[in-house]
């Protein structure tokens, strides 16, 4: 059983002077309590809810009396959460600051804070009594709240000021099972610039363009660098870089999904470790190839298509990487450098073979052999067709089986 965690982002409607000051009001008090806390604890050493709580809560109280007694159970959590957080930075040598700073808060609230009023309503406990604030729903709201997902009881607020309204953070979440029952495959190799799936004979590389968007968005921000050092200009970039990847990991993850589920397939994808990135950067000392790997979020794309499985009830399993691109997935030996690039050779088969195509061989055969899903044989690397999809050709796709062959290609030779 696995549970699955989405969250939901509802606006308010602009809200009245009166209301939008009060709300203003406590999350400078939330702010304060919960940058005394950071402060606090990461001075004494303490990083726990509780510890936090039974060395704070006290003199909080007694501090802010109007104040309701749960917002500083919530800013205790919120401050635990940071300090946790920074630390974690700091152990892997990327904390831009020497201790936790809080620049920016979203209120978390809990059950005795809010109350959900009807569908359209919530209401929220102030240090000036209880404010009824209308929302505006949308339809992804109304499709978790209606189609079997609960609504978790510690949602976030965060005020909007540019329109006087708030931000409601929702989480839902949902009770999942798998059950692996099929003996048809769908392996799932992520790369640098593509992804690459099999299903049956037919092989299909889902062209990214990932590799395009790190090295252009690296350079745009280095341009705003050198005009004028503009930090506001690089965050925007950066975000940008950041939603353009998310978008494509998304629709990666449903046509690889929406595929298995319309084949009855299990999708078999690689168990990438942690330190993925690390590791594959360890010996490059070329500083944008490191960029380029790090940047290319292949754990975040196997995370998003794990989750979508589970959301959509399609069984999956995870094999060891180990030697998927470099085994001839027919005789076992060690493959070769091809003539051209991503080609491998096997001396022993005399066969040439796209470093792509044995990705996702080898990812099935790990699979029948380690006795993940039912024994299933192999087509012979004859029979296989391999269709090469630059991007406009799937992104608006639901699935890869109602893409036409004028594409199909018999070699790989990229």
């Amino acid at each position: 059983m696995t549970t699955l965690t989405r969250t939901v982002i509802v606006p308010s409607v602009t809200l009245s002077q009166r209301k939008f000051t009060t709300l203003k009001e406590l999350e400078g008090i939330y702010k304060n309590i919960v940058a005394e806390l950071v402060d606090f604890g990461f001075r004494n050493g303490i990083k726990s809810f509780t510890g936090l709580k039974k060395q704070k809560y006290r003199e909080l109280r007694d501090r802010y009396p109007s104040l309701p007694s749960h917002y500083i159970h919530t800013a205790c959590q919120d401050a635990s959460t940071r300090i946790k957080s920074f630390l974690k930075l700091k152990r892997k040598g990327v904390a831009k600051t020497e201790k936790p700073e809080v620049n920016k808060v979203s209120i978390w609230l809990d059950d005795h804070l809010w109350k959900l009023i009807g569908r359209t309503m919530i209401r929220v406990a102030t240090h000036r009594g209880f404010i009824y604030i209308p929302l505006e729903p949308h339809k992804l709201y109304w499709k978790y709240l209606n189609s079997g997902w609960r609504l978790r009881t510690q949602p976030k607020i965060k005020l909007d000021y540019e329109k006087r309204r708030i931000l409601v953070y929702f989480v839902f979440e949902k009770d999942v099972q798998q059950e692996i029952g099929s003996s048809l495959m769908l392996p799932v190799d992520i790369n640098e610039g593509n992804v690459t799936i099999k299903l049956g004979n037919k092989v299909f590389v889902l062209l990214t363009d990932i590799r395009k968007v790190t090295v252009g968005y690296s350079r745009y921000r280095e341009v705003a660098q050198s005009i004028n050092g503009n930090g506001e200009l690089r965050r925007t970039l950066s975000n940008n870089e950041g939603n353009k990847k998310r978008d494509r990991r998304l629709k990666l993850a449903n046509i690889v999904v929406n595929t298995a589920k319309q084949a009855g397939a299990v999708v078999v994808l690689e168990k990438l470790p942690k330190k993925c990135p690390e590791n594959m950067i360890r010996n490059i000392h070329d500083k944008r190839l490191r960029h380029r790997i790090y940047q290319a979020g292949f754990r975040m794309l196997l995370k998003t298509i794990i989750e979508k499985c589970e959301e959509k009830r399609v069984p999956y399993t995870l094999v060891n990487p180990k030697g998927t691109s470099s085994i001839c997935p027919f005789c076992g030996s060690k493959l070769m450098r091809g003539d051209a690039p991503r080609q491998l050779y096997c001396k022993k088969c005399k066969k040439i073979f796209g470093r792509d195509v044995v990705a996702v061989l080898n990812l099935e055969k790990k699979a029948t052999s380690q006795g993940r899903v039912p024994f299933a044989s192999m087509p012979n690397d004859s029979s296989l067709e391999v269709a090469v999809l630059p991007m406009k050709d799937w992104m608006r796709r639901r699935s890869l089986p109602l893409i036409p062959n004028e594409t199909i290609l018999t070699e790989m030779m990229r």
